[in-house]
């Protein structure tokens, strides 16, 4: 508020009566905020709510609101109240550095969610990490180790089905069919190599066979050359690894070439399974969210699936596969941080950190069972992940030699 100096003039008195009243009403309303505060828990959101994945992030932030009504309905955090706050990151690292210091500093949220893109997830950890923020992921697959020295990993969580994960779910399902020759196929870039390296160190913990890597640009346009050099070379499946945006080229490329390609869920899109035209077989190791109503009562997070989706209701009609993993992703999210702070000692950054490292127990969510810890600030158990198989209208279980 801009004060304006006056002259004597007959009005001052009331201007400076004006004034002193404005002044206490501000006071009142700041105290009245610091005592809001006493009865709520903020958490920040940071995600895409326009921008090239608008969709996604309207998703993921749709899912966190119906994540914090369930939580409040049930009494809250020890009576006090969950409280929702979220900030459009555009898809822009700057903007995401931006918000989430505004969400932190300005708006007293004890941890932050986010973001949409895989893109932005290395800038958000590392914001995370650089200002002791703890942080729970709702994109990208990168191992969070914090027993790695060089990349310090303390503060970042995560409930996206990570790479170790999901090639164990992979490979357990492989070695079940009687599939043991692997052809993996990854993308030319640093996370590409990590992920050939994994799938070649897993390779013998299940009995198979991981073929020599071969690579793609991520701006190719087929990967035809490569595919049949696998098949070539005796390859039962190939496993593909690499960004959303270069699934469509991988799905016009496998079209008539009696293939297994299994892939991670972070690479499914709805433009890639358009380009499936039923002549390959498509295999995800998926969290248990893609079956929706139709998961198997035995399925260990069943309930919460059920129950996700009747949260939801109308807003996941028609939503697109990368909708779907956003909300469930956000949902997750909302629940595993409100787990930390109901064993936190307070709602602080360092409790809630030192809380989610030591749960001790399951968090049972719509990706798959977590249970993070020093060793594994992700913690996704490999058994709860579904390898499902594309049939051109849905998902359906891959069932193993033994009918399971």
């Amino acid at each position: 508020m801009h004060r304006k100096l006056f002259t004597a003039a007959p009005g001052a008195k009331v201007l400076c009566c004006l004034f002193l009243f404005i002044s206490a009403n501000l006071l009142i309303a700041d105290r009245t905020a610091g005592q809001r505060y006493l009865f709520t828990i903020r958490i920040g959101g940071l995600w895409d709510l326009s921008g090239d994945h608008y969709k996604e992030g309207q998703a993921a932030f749709t899912a966190a609101r119906k994540a914090v009504e369930a939580i409040n309905s049930q009494g809250g955090i020890g009576g006090r109240r969950l409280e929702l706050v979220v900030a459009d990151t555009r898809g822009k690292p700057g903007r995401l550095l931006l918000e989430a210091k505004t969400l932190i500093e300005r708006e007293g949220a004890v941890v932050l969610l986010g973001p949409t893109s895989e893109e932005l997830t290395r800038v958000l950890r590392g914001y995370a990490e650089t200002y002791k923020v703890p942080v729970v992921l709702t994109s990208g697959d990168d191992p969070l180790l914090p027993i790695n020295k060089e990349k310090s990993l303390y503060w970042s969580y995560s409930v996206s089905p990570g790479l170790r994960a999901s090639i164990k779910a992979l490979f357990q399902k492989f070695t079940s069919v009687g599939l043991y020759t692997i052809g993996p196929l990854v993308a030319d870039t640093v996370k590409g190599k990590n992920a050939s390296l994994w799938l070649r160190g897993y390779g013998p913990e299940y009995h198979l066979r991981v073929l020599p890597f071969q690579n793609f640009g991520i701006k190719d346009t087929d990967v035809i050359n490569q595919l049949q050099q696998f098949k070539q070379e005796g390859a039962q499946v190939v496993v593909a690894w690499g960004p959303r945006s270069w699934g469509p080229a991988l799905a016009r490329s496998a079209s008539g070439m009696d293939v297994h390609i299994a892939v991670p869920a972070q690479l499914l899109s709805s433009s890639m399974l358009w380009k499936h035209e039923g002549s390959f077989k498509l295999w995800t190791a998926g969290p248990p969210l893609l079956l929706g109503y139709d998961i198997s009562p035995s399925h260990q997070c069943a309930f919460v699936v059920t129950r996700f989706y009747r949260a939801m209701g109308n807003y996941v009609d028609g939503d697109s596969v990368e909708e779907m993993l956003a909300a469930g992703a956000a949902w997750d999210a909302l629940h595993l941080a409100a787990m930390g702070l109901k064993k936190a000692d307070s709602a602080t950054h360092l409790d809630l950190r030192n809380a989610l490292e030591n749960l001790g127990n399951r968090y049972y969510g719509v990706n798959g069972i977590f249970k993070p810890r020093k060793r594994d600030h992700s913690g996704l158990v490999p058994s709860s992940l579904v390898v499902l198989e594309w049939d051109g209208n849905g998902w359906k279980p891959v069932m193993s030699r033994n009918g399971r």
